[in-house]
């Protein structure tokens, strides 16, 4: 029984001898016959835009130097071929005698020239319009009445008194707009200096702080002195007695001036409102007291 085999002889390699070996061959020089064709294929087109782009050089410099040629004096800049009159100006500039002359080449040639070009320029310099020159001339005061309008506000008579001097030296009026300007602004810096006080110097500082130490030892001196009373009257005469409750009373007016710093001294920071409150319902107390023991 036969079997029929799938595929190309060749390719599988069942062909032996000389028919299989010239069907290799030929698949060979078919191969290296369609990549020769590519590569001058390709060269074909390098060449193409190389020539190209060779002739689209050579015809860009031919246009260009048609176009030097037929304006030879006038640089193109922009290369767009158009010149401007700016150019066609500096052109005649270059050309013409009186800029020749005063050329860097001309003046190094020629030192009485050169001298001569700096007289001219220092006249002209020297004729230039001095605006505050002019109004000097013509009021000789000027220079005393800017002086003179620093040391006072504007809007003020004495002000705009000496600005209508320095306005009619200029031969100019007075600005509204300005003038009021000048006055908001002089209002906004008055508010300003009222408003920021004044920083105390070192000496003023140890002043104070010495003031305030020497307040605050009167004041515990005088609470300390009336405490020392109170205990001596109720030693000598007895605790319910008149002359304890007055010394009583001075000691709680004492402890009280204390606590407020009444001559300068510190003052009591934390509970100050309650205790004062406190101190002052004991001596209602003892007032009622006092006025019991005189009936």
């Amino acid at each position: 029984m036969a079997f029929k085999m799938k595929g190309s002889p060749a390719k599988m390699g069942t062909i032996q001898g000389t028919a299989g070996h010239s069907s290799a061959l030929k698949m060979k020089m078919e191969k290296d016959a369609a990549a020769k064709m590519k590569k001058e294929a390709a060269m074909k087109m390098k060449e193409e835009a190389a020539m190209k782009m060779k002739m689209e050089s050579a015809a860009k410099m031919k246009k260009e130097s048609a176009m030097k040629a037929a304006k030879p004096d006038f640089p193109d800049i922009d290369g767009d071929g158009n010149t401007t009159e700016s150019m066609k100006q500096a052109a005649a500039d270059k050309k013409s005698p009186a800029k020749q002359m005063y050329s860097p080449e001309f003046l190094a040639k020629n030192p009485d020239a050169k001298e001569k070009m700096k007289k001219n320029q220092a006249k002209s310099k020297s004729t230039k319009s001095d605006p505050y020159a002019k109004a000097l001339k013509k009021d000789p005061k000027l220079a005393s009445y800017i002086k003179d309008r620093k040391k006072h506000k504007p809007g003020s008579d004495a002000y705009e008194a000496l600005q209508a001097k320095i306005n009619a030296a200029y031969g100019k009026k007075r600005s509204s707009k300005l003038k009021a300007a000048q006055i908001a602004n002089q209002k906004k810096k008055d508010a300003t200096s009222t408003t920021t006080t004044a920083k105390p110097t070192k000496v003023e500082v140890a002043k104070t702080k010495a003031s305030r130490t020497k307040s605050e030892a009167d004041e515990n001196l005088n609470k300390r002195t009336a405490q020392l009373k109170k205990r001596e009257a109720k030693k000598k005469f007895g605790k319910n007695s008149k002359e304890f409750l007055a010394a009583k009373k001075a000691h709680l007016e004492a402890k009280e001036a204390d606590r407020q710093g009444s001559q300068g001294g510190r003052k009591q920071s934390f509970f100050r409102k309650l205790s004062s409150k406190i101190n002052k319902r004991r001596q209602d107390k003892l007032d009622k007291k006092l006025a019991e023991d005189k009936a």
